[in-house]
């Protein structure tokens, strides 16, 4: 009789613990993973994708001020969050991002700092971003023209 109560007390262990499991694989499954940004990964990644030229120019702590000025932009567009926040756009809300408006963003925040580089290196410092924005899963589909 004591093992009859032992593995019914089992199987319902089992049915409650493999339906926990099971709605959390699914849930999970069907959930889009958050896209953290690393600076400093993405300074190093960025500069070291750089061609030759540029890598020659260009100094990590550059490559690091153009990165914020860009991610920035993305910010104050409402496309990225700092730790602790949320987006802010609604699920039905389209952002576009022009690439001039990026560039001239970052060639601010170069003549701000005072810095040395060239449109050209700045264009490439940003499209090196969006290949790192790719490479972690945070960038959506392109927009048609």
């Amino acid at each position: 009789m004591v093992w009859i109560f032992l593995v019914v007390g089992l199987l319902i262990v089992f049915a409650i613990a493999a339906g926990f499991v099971g709605s959390e694989a699914f849930r999970l499954g069907h959930e889009v993973p958050a896209a953290i940004f690393d600076l400093d990964e993405a300074v190093e990644t960025v500069a070291d994708g750089l061609r030759d030229e540029a890598q020659a120019r260009l100094t990590y702590d550059e490559v690091r001020t153009m990165l914020v000025a860009a991610i920035g932009h993305l910010h104050n567009k409402g496309l990225s969050a700092l730790p602790g926040e949320e987006i802010s756009l609604d699920a039905d809300q389209d952002v576009t991002v022009v690439d001039d408006e990026a560039v001239a963003v970052v060639l601010g925040a170069v003549d701000t700092a005072k810095l040395d580089v060239t449109d050209e290196d700045a264009y490439a410092v940003l499209d090196g971003l969006l290949g790192y924005l790719r490479h972690i899963g945070a960038l959506g589909p392109r927009a048609e023209p």
